[in-house]
């Protein structure tokens, strides 16, 4: 986990929080600003939360005939346009802003920032820090103040005093309308009272807002009376009450995350070294994969190589057992060879009993078989000489009819038939095409 540091430039010194797992052992830092990157590298950083007072930051209000767009984009287009129309001679900005929505009206609240009053942030890029937020130093004191609930409603001056340094804010509600930064001493004096005083005037003169209290914040001596507000005297933080934007930064983190001022140049290009980071992970992992299935391959294949030449080294040594299987097969067949012929013709010939019996089946009583003659060459031939018994010629005639039936069904073909009705004598050629063997 890289180490996540909180840092508040207050003035000329930075208030720092380091936390190493939690909160509950971060460790509190106070250094010179000339004396960051010496922090940052000393500490091992990698993750910086930066909030700063912007001497050059401008805030303005502006209304929208139409209702405030739901869409991110759109609004911030709209809110664009309307800072180059105030601010026609600022080319390079940063900006945020809130939205307020009542029954009454609608309106926007925006902080912008000048490019050259956030240019410090280019050092600590060029030394490899990922910042990861930067917020003008209202919004974070303005989060914690708001978490004191009699607080969130009211119009009030805000003075926090950070050493010498004083930053003096004016705000309506929870927007900040005015701000000032100035020296001072330790501790609260007649001056303090005297910038109090006239920031009250001038809000209320100048600004129109009617604030109804004066928060102190950062010490506990005060001569009262010539304060021409009510006073309140706030310790955030009692046991790091010197602290107490960053640790607020720490306990309110999910609060700011939409006021993050981080130019969307830098905000652009961390995304893209992100998604460069992953696609080089992706691609070393893909690398990695590759070379390993590559070696595999290479042992795979150089086994199966191995296991080739076994093979071969094995054929090779029965080589001789080979040759002289394949020429006992040889004189093997030649030897068996006049039985597959014998076995081969005997398959093509017709079994001459099944004839027979065919046609014995097939005669009537009345006829009686002279002879049969079976030639099998190629087609098997068949002739058959018969005699006829009978009183008439009409039972001779049913009787020679029935028995060319019969022989039909039996798988003869008749090419040629002759009969003498006189003598009764019979002659059929034909060709049997069944073949069927009596078992």
């Amino acid at each position: 986990m890289p180490r996540k540091a909180y840092l508040s430039i207050e003035g000329n010194y930075v208030k720092a929080l380091v936390i190493k797992k939690t909160v509950d052992d971060a460790k509190f830092y106070e250094f010179s600003l000339e004396q960051i990157l010496d922090f940052i590298e000393e500490n091992s950083i990698k993750e910086l939360y930066l909030s700063a007072f912007f001497s050059e930051l401008y805030t303005f209000k502006f209304s929208l005939s139409s209702k405030i767009s739901e869409k991110k984009k759109i609004l911030e287009r709209l809110i664009f346009n309307e800072i180059r129309k105030r601010y026609p001679d600022i080319q390079n900005f940063s900006f945020i802003y809130e939205s307020y929505i009542s029954q009454t009206s609608s309106y926007i609240r925006c902080y912008m920032v000048p490019e050259d009053s956030y240019r410090f942030i280019e050092d600590l890029i060029e030394a490899n820090v990922n910042i990861k937020a930067l917020y003008p130093i209202h919004i974070p004191l303005m989060v914690i103040l708001n978490s004191i609930s009699d607080l969130v409603d009211k119009n009030k001056i805000v003075c926090f005093l950070s050493g010498k340094t004083r930053f003096l804010f004016v705000f309506e509600r929870s927007e900040m309308i005015l701000m000032r930064e100035y020296e001072g001493s330790e501790d609260i004096n007649d001056e303090d009272i005297a910038n109090i005083n006239m920031t009250i005037n001038y809000a209320i003169q100048t600004l129109r807002v009617n604030p109804q209290q004066v928060i102190l914040i950062g010490t506990k001596n005060i001569e009262t009376a010539r304060l021409n507000l009510p006073y309140r005297v706030i310790s955030l933080f009692p046991e790091n009450d010197k602290y107490a934007i960053p640790y607020g930064m720490v306990l309110y983190e999910g609060d700011l995350k939409n006021q993050n001022i981080l130019p969307q140049q830098y905000i652009r290009f961390k995304k893209t070294i992100k998604y460069l980071s992953y696609a080089s992970f992706i691609f070393i992992l893909s690398t990695l994969f590759l070379f390993g299935y590559t070696l595999n391959s290479f042992y795979k294949v150089k086994s199966l190589y191995s296991s080739v030449m076994t093979q071969k080294q094995n054929i090779i040594k029965h080589e001789s057992e080979f040759f002289n299987i394949s020429k006992k097969i040889k004189e093997f067949e030649m030897e068996l060879k006049p039985l597959i012929e014998l076995q081969n013709q005997r398959n093509s010939l017709i079994d001459t009993r099944y004839i027979i019996k065919g046609i014995g089946e097939s005669k009537e009583e009345s006829i009686e078989i002279d002879s049969i003659e079976i030639r099998n060459e190629g087609k098997t031939s068949v002739k058959i000489k018969a005699k006829i018994a009978g009183k008439n010629f009409s039972e001779k005639q049913i009787s020679y009819l029935s028995f060319k039936d019969s022989l039909n069904r039996e798988g003869f073909k008749i090419s040629s038939e002759n009969w003498e009705l006189t003598k009764g004598e019979l002659s059929i050629d034909g060709v049997y095409e069944h073949k069927k063997v009596l078992q």
